[in-house]
């Protein structure tokens, strides 16, 4: 364990993993299934139970808890894990749960993440790299936050629902469906319009972003069926990499998306 800090007062069950570099602080307890990577950094009175993999440069900040049972009454204490990769930070009071068998067992966080104070992550849940929780957001269990999405404070996902790429949902918000990529959504899953602020911010070509404007006005200002909007998108943007990746999403809704 090179270079491996660990405060006097802290707890480390027998079989915990470190990487090098890796600084424990006080009051912190570590299960003995985790497996901490390099230079991750844990403030103060953490709390890393059960299963967890955390990838490298990760910073967890006091009174957080990474790996607790899911908030689910079917859950009987069954082994099942989280899944997190690198460079993120968790704020004060962040929870995130391990996955149950209903699913895969699995709850996953990806790279580049920002999960701010007090904000919740649910059992069996993923997120794609460069996504942000604002103060008391939380998302449900088996939901998906892809790649760029933000979600405003206080805002709620409900189970099994998806908020797509360089999606911004804001504050004190509701999703009860899915919000397809590129766009905002506000209040009980009202889409407002595409998100042009954040896709210029994150690099996305103006001509993408002149692309996501006509898919907006396609499938939520012309009034066309989902089906009929999915087939004439693919008529006017043919093999479009930017276009297939709303298409997708769309196509494999289960919940539905928002109209």
């Amino acid at each position: 364990m090179k270079g491996v800090v660990i405060h006097p007062t802290a707890i480390i069950e027998a079989g915990a993993e470190f990487g090098t570099d890796v600084h424990i602080g006080p009051y912190c307890i570590v299960s003995g299934r985790a497996k901490l990577g390099d230079r991750t950094r844990l403030q103060s009175h953490v709390v890393i139970d059960g299963d967890v993999a955390m990838g490298s440069d990760n910073q967890v900040f006091p009174f957080s808890m990474i790996g607790g049972p899911p908030q689910d009454l079917t859950y009987k204490g069954e082994p099942t894990r989280v899944v997190i990769g690198d460079r993120n930070v968790f704020r004060e009071q962040c929870t995130v749960h391990r996955g149950t068998l209903k699913d895969k067992g699995i709850t996953r966080i990806g790279n580049d993440g920002f999960f701010m104070a007090t904000s919740h992550f649910a059992h069996d849940s993923f997120t794609g790299n460069h996504v942000i929780f604002a103060n008391y957001a939380a998302i449900s269990g088996h939901c998906e936050v892809h790649d760029y999405a933000f979600i405003g404070g206080q805002t709620a996902v409900i189970q099994h629902c998806r908020v797509g790429a360089y999606c911004f949902v804001g504050a004190n918000s509701v999703v009860r469906k899915d919000i397809p990529p590129y766009l905002c959504g506000k209040d009980f899953s009202k889409v407002m319009g595409p998100n042009l602020i954040g896709m210029k911010r994150n690099g996305v070509s103006d001509e993408d972003i002149k692309t996501a404007r006509s898919l907006y006005k396609l499938f939520y200002l012309e009034s066309q069926r989902t089906e009929e909007a999915l087939q004439l998108a693919e008529e006017r943007f043919p093999q479009n990499p930017f276009v297939g990746v709303f298409l997708d999403f769309v196509r494999t809704s289960k919940v539905g998306i928002q109209r």
